[in-house]
């Protein structure tokens, strides 16, 4: 058997997301799209509506709900009628497309779960 002298073993390194966080404050409802940041802090300055993008096999999105007051940010699918989670303030919710989900389809994400969160 021959063999390539190639070390068949990978050290993992860190990965790096440049640009994968980012912070905003809404003046009103929002529609994500597959270029904003994976995790993203939204301060809602209100009730307000996250609309999902057209799913992509294996997508992701982390959305945080950073208010400074009683404020929900209430998520839906990418057809802007199919409710997926309501997000209230100090709360986290994190989004994934399956890798089962028809890519540009109009609904495809799910909830992966909500999370408390503390800000400092």
């Amino acid at each position: 058997m021959s063999t390539s002298g190639k070390n068949p073993f990978k050290i993992m390194r860190q990965t790096w997301n440049p640009g994968g966080w980012e912070i905003e404050t809404l003046a009103g409802n929002r529609v994500l799209k597959h270029d904003d940041a994976q995790m993203i802090a939204f301060d809602p300055a209100g009730a307000r509506d996250l609309t999902m993008p057209a799913p992509r096999k294996g997508a992701w999105f982390w959305v945080f709900n950073h208010a400074n007051a009683a404020e929900d940010i209430s998520v839906f699918q990418a057809n802007g009628s199919t409710a997926l989670a309501t997000i209230s303030q100090n709360e986290s919710a994190l989004f994934f497309a399956p890798a089962d989900a028809d890519d540009d389809g109009s609904t495809g994400w799910s909830l992966l779960a909500i999370v408390a969160i503390s800000l400092s």
